[in-house]
């Protein structure tokens, strides 16, 4: 049994390969493989999907201009800034009031408000999360991941959004780097663009946020580290924009690298378990599904009023 196991692995692994594939139904196939077989690998499974998805992010910088990127980082900074101010904000007040546990409020209000599973991994680091903090703050982000991967689209063509207007609502709305990238892959080329590159601005907030932390739990200090993925991402589009001649090699890189994000989607979904959505609490999961609705109807009403 165990081995039929592992083939239906690899056969699921080799179905999100192909371009046939999207991201919210190589994240089904992962959900669905974890529910009915188990994961007895999920650990090695959840490691991949993160190597896979932190390599797939720099090759999409071989397909965006840095001089786009500049553009539109100086355009997106301050309302990245703003909307991650205030979803901390919120997170605190709501977690204080609901006497939720300090350090699982404070991994679930940095994931929503800066890069999902990454900053909760950065954070819960500083502030020395045991694995209990750190698996519920996890599952429940994991699950509106999932959620965002089917429902944005749906909605973004309801009412019509633009391009510029779903990428940047993707990227402000949802957690993880890999759930943006997957449902914008899915709107289009300039969505994806865009929201790789909002994305990249609220995961930057990681360094602050952590240096921040740091000066509060003085004695951790040695746990924090810059994520390098975005110097990776920065570098490719220098090369990109810096040696055209190359552009056919760089499409390559670029067309592998977003189904290589299908793939860390598996990865990711094949992870999760039934005991740590078990774990989720009541109050943890108002809290969290609560700062999301709030984060998601204010970057709509920002995009549809305020960009075209």
């Amino acid at each position: 049994m165990k081995k039929q196991i592992i083939v239906f692995f690899i056969l699921a692994i080799l179905c999100c390969i192909p371009q046939l594939i999207s991201s919210s139904w190589a994240l089904s196939l992962g959900l669905v493989y974890a529910l009915i077989f188990g994961n007895s690998f999920k650990e090695k499974t959840s490691q991949w999907g993160g190597y896979l998805l932190k390599t797939s992010v720099i090759g999409l910088g071989f397909g965006i201009n840095i001089g786009v990127l500049l553009k539109a980082g100086k355009e997106n900074i301050g309302s990245t800034a703003f909307f991650v101010v205030v979803v901390l904000g919120l997170g605190y007040l709501i977690g204080k009031s609901l006497k939720i546990d300090k350090k699982i409020s404070l991994l679930i209000s940095a994931g929503t408000a800066i890069c999902g599973g990454s900053a909760i991994a950065a954070v819960g680091s500083v502030i020395k999360a045991d694995s209990n903090q750190l698996s519920v703050s996890t599952g429940v982000v994991f699950l509106l991941n999932a959620v965002a991967i089917f429902v944005f689209p749906a909605i973004g063509h309801w009412l019509g959004l633009s391009q510029i207007q779903f990428g940047t609502w993707a990227a402000i709305a949802i957690h993880d780097m890999s759930s943006v990238v997957g449902v914008a892959s899915k709107y289009g080329d300039e969505a994806l663009s865009i929201a790789s590159i909002t994305k990249m601005l609220r995961v930057l907030w990681i360094i602050p946020i952590s240096l921040g932390l740091v000066l509060g739990f003085a004695q951790n200090r040695e746990s924090f580290k810059i994520p390098t993925f975005i110097i990776g991402f920065v570098a490719a589009s220098c090369i990109y924009s810096s040696f055209p001649d190359f552009q056919s090699l760089y499409h390559i890189f670029y067309v592998v690298s977003k189904q290589a994000m299908v793939v860390s989607l598996f990865f990711i979904g094949s992870s999760i378990s039934i005991e740590n959505i078990k774990k989720v609490g009541k109050k943890v999961v108002f809290q969290a599904v609560g700062l999301w609705l709030i984060i998601c109807l204010l970057s709509l009403y920002y995009v549809i009023h305020f960009q075209s």
